[in-house]
């Protein structure tokens, strides 16, 4: 447990201390890079709606990353399966220009 609490972080989001460890499924992103991201969109919205509160400018973010990690992940699928039917049609091909023997 004294492992964990040594790699975590103090960092301040939307006026907010928070400690935030860094995630190991993230290959290549650090805390300071996810702090980073989300202080640059709320400021992007203060600048926008400068009359909003913090808890609102929050709400706001989660819907907008939320919204486009879904449409990341709808685009994923759709480039999946359109991989899979170009290997299909890469396949067929191929048998047909030169069909195995038996």
């Amino acid at each position: 447990m004294n492992n964990e609490r040594e790699i975590q972080e103090v960092f301040e989001v939307l006026g907010y201390k928070i400690k935030l460890k860094k995630d190991e499924r993230l290959v290549g992103v650090s805390p300071s890079d996810i702090v980073g991201f989300v202080n640059s969109s709320a400021q992007d919205i203060f600048k926008q709606s400068p009359q909003l509160a913090p808890h609102q400018v929050a709400v706001l973010l989660a819907l907008q990353f939320a919204g486009e990690k879904l449409a990341l992940e709808k685009e994923y699928r759709e480039n999946i399966t359109q991989l899979r039917l170009t290997a299909v049609d890469a396949l067929q091909y191929i048998e047909e220009v030169s069909p195995t023997t038996r």
